[in-house]
């Protein structure tokens, strides 16, 4: 029952930040949710960036299949 209680909550926070279209309260969440890692994990933590070159690849590589996915045109015969 809680669970449920709290899957809920988390849906509508989404559905509400995902109409949030100014950038500045945007990047206030980004921090929001920097502050929660911390406090998740100790502050003894060290999150390591993973916005490098080689992430950027992966990145786009696994976009590029997910925009893929569905498509008639990308069926394997």
């Amino acid at each position: 029952m809680a669970a449920k209680a709290e899957a809920e909550a988390i849906l509508t926070k989404a559905r509400a930040d995902a109409q949030v279209v100014d950038q500045f309260a945007r990047e206030m969440e980004m921090r929001r949710i920097e502050i929660f890692k911390v406090r998740a994990y100790g502050d003894k933590t060290i999150f390591v960036p993973s916005d490098g070159p080689g992430a950027q690849m992966g990145n786009a590589l696994a976009i590029g299949m997910a925009a893929g996915l569905g498509t008639d045109d990308h069926r394997m015969t």
